[in-house]
């Protein structure tokens, strides 16, 4: 005598059947998955840091603020931590949702046993700062920044690195495409906006894959990525990256490393171990590499002989 089929297998095999007659329905009609700009950045305002508590946390580090007036009638928050015993100076572009007033604190301490002076910036639109956020203004913001502190005579003196992670990896990517760095360190980043798109979608669940009939990217981010940044690169890069980061996974860091057209001594990969997407910094590794990073370009910068110097 058959045993009869347990409910649990029933209903499984109900649900197959709706998935296979909505997945016909979907293969005569599909849609379409569309990735907009506003998918990756939009406002978020938010309060600077308290510089009291900085100091407090840091004492060695002094803290300074400053508005820099951008395009769109927009200021950018500026935010300037500065050590005596500094040689170099680091500006650094944080990922989507960065704000220095949430997260400043957790970047000064990754930076905090290195001997650079840190800049860091919140986007058009983010902490502190105003304006409207785009893909376009954000990349023309960095460079008005990157400006700002190469002109400055109170920095000339130092070399200055360029730090970008997950978003303001595409920022540092793009000043290091457009200006001569003396550094570049680019963290959790991705070879293009379609590599970054198809690796997502593998993500999903194949239900939800067998609905997509078509992936549409906005003409904004379309292109976007560092892939070509690093095949044309001529100053000193590191490239660094969690071993379990979900988003931007290792492979990315790794071809753009291989795409790097400078000498072994001139790029370095590291992938952090046992971390994900915004923990690589907070890590004894990173600070390490980071310390031979600076004397490398250090050394680079006051050689003229050697790649790297101006």
């Amino acid at each position: 005598m058959t045993a009869p089929i347990p409910v649990p297998r029933l209903r499984w095999a109900a649900r197959l059947c709706r998935v296979l007659l909505l997945s016909m329905v979907v293969g005569l009609t599909g849609c379409v998955l569309e990735y907009s700009e506003e998918d990756l950045v939009r406002s978020m305002p938010s309060p600077a840091p308290s510089i009291s508590e900085l100091k407090s946390e840091f004492p060695s580090l002094d803290a300074v603020e400053e508005r820099l007036r951008v395009a769109g009638d927009a200021e950018l928050y500026v935010l300037r931590l500065i050590r005596r015993d500094a040689m170099a100076t680091v500006l650094y572009f944080g990922g989507n949702a960065y704000r220095t007033g949430l997260m400043g604190g957790r970047t000064a301490a990754s930076y905090s046993a290195l001997p650079v002076n840190l800049v860091l910036v919140d986007h058009r639109g983010y902490g502190a700062s105003s304006g409207i956020p785009g893909i376009d203004a954000l990349m023309a913001d960095a460079l008005i920044v990157y400006d700002h502190l190469r002109a400055d005579q109170a920095l000339a003196h130092l070399p200055l690195i360029v730090h970008g992670q997950s978003l303001g990896s595409f920022l540092a990517g793009h000043v290091a495409a457009t200006r001569t760095l003396d550094g570049l360190v680019l963290e959790s980043s991705v070879t293009s906006t379609e590599d970054w798109v198809a690796h997502a979608r593998r993500q999903q669940p194949w239900w939800q894959r067998i609905l997509v009939r078509r992936v549409d990217i906005a003409p904004e981010l379309a292109g976007r990525g560092n892939l070509e940044v690093a095949r044309q690169l001529d100053e000193p890069v590191l490239f660094v990256v969690g071993e379990l980061d979900p988003l931007t996974p290792p492979a990315f860091s790794g071809a753009l490393y291989e795409a790097a057209p400078l000498a072994k001594e001139h790029k370095e990969l590291l992938v952090v171990p046992g971390v994900a997407h915004n923990d690589a910094t907070a890590s004894p590794a990173f600070e390490d590499a980071m310390r031979d990073f600076v004397e490398r370009v250090r050394g680079d910068w006051t050689d003229p002989e050697r790649r790297g110097a101006p």
